[in-house]
């Protein structure tokens, strides 16, 4: 699935309305245990299933080129999850878009270590037990689309620090959005590009679902 990531991400169009073309280093797997639902690339999931923050694990994607059957993540990158809503208050009228639902930074390829290197899990609940400690930068805000305003488009996204377009050891300090509408960035359409640019993050990995209000 993970080979399929640009693909979907271009039929969805969030490749170009929220992020520029990349080459997935790394595929985020994403879910939501209390309601057994799993973010699919696109697939679509109620508001109530997602009312409360999901688990994610990060794997570097095989290629062709890799020397190792087993890839595994760098042991000295550090990462920043957020999840984006474009779609706000609807994708035809996105006047608070893009709409920030939540940052998780310094998260590391060894922050639990009872998984292997090239495996992270995370929850919320189990942050302070890290010897890496994960920072959630923005609380979890749960999806809920207004009624009558279609699927939005729910976006989990990856970056990386860079250095001569690399990643490289540790995360530069990343600035908190002073807002959640627009990413405090007051205009229509601003959001995680123009962020990621400013703190020097790179895109290495995506995922996203839809949602709509159940009232619809």
């Amino acid at each position: 699935m993970s080979l399929l990531t640009p693909t979907r991400l271009k039929k969805a169009e969030i490749i170009p309305d929220v992020l520029d073309d990349f080459h997935p280093q790394i595929y985020v797997d994403v879910s939501y245990p209390s309601s057994h639902n799993f973010v699919n690339l696109g697939n679509e999931i109620s508001p109530s299933n997602v009312s409360t923050s999901p688990v994610f694990e990060i794997h570097t994607i095989r290629s062709a080129s890799s020397p190792s059957p087993t890839p595994t993540l760098p042991s000295n990158v550090t990462y920043t999850l957020i999840l984006t809503d474009p779609d706000a208050t609807s994708r035809s009228d996105p006047i608070k878009a893009e709409m920030c639902h939540w940052i998780i930074t310094d998260i590391s390829s060894q922050a639990r270590t009872s998984y292997s290197i090239d495996t992270v899990e995370l929850t919320l609940g189990a942050l302070a037990d890290r010897a890496s400690n994960p920072t959630e930068l923005i609380s979890y805000l749960p999806p809920s689309p207004p009624p009558g305003t279609g699927f939005h488009r729910y976006i989990f996204v990856l970056l990386a620090s860079e250095v001569e377009n690399n990643p490289t050891v540790g995360q530069p300090n990343i600035t908190k959005p002073v807002a959640r509408p627009h990413w405090g960035y007051g205009k229509v359409g601003e959001g995680v590009r123009r962020w990621a640019k400013e703190n020097e993050l790179i895109i290495v990995g995506a995922n996203f679902f839809y949602a709509k209000n159940e009232e619809q």
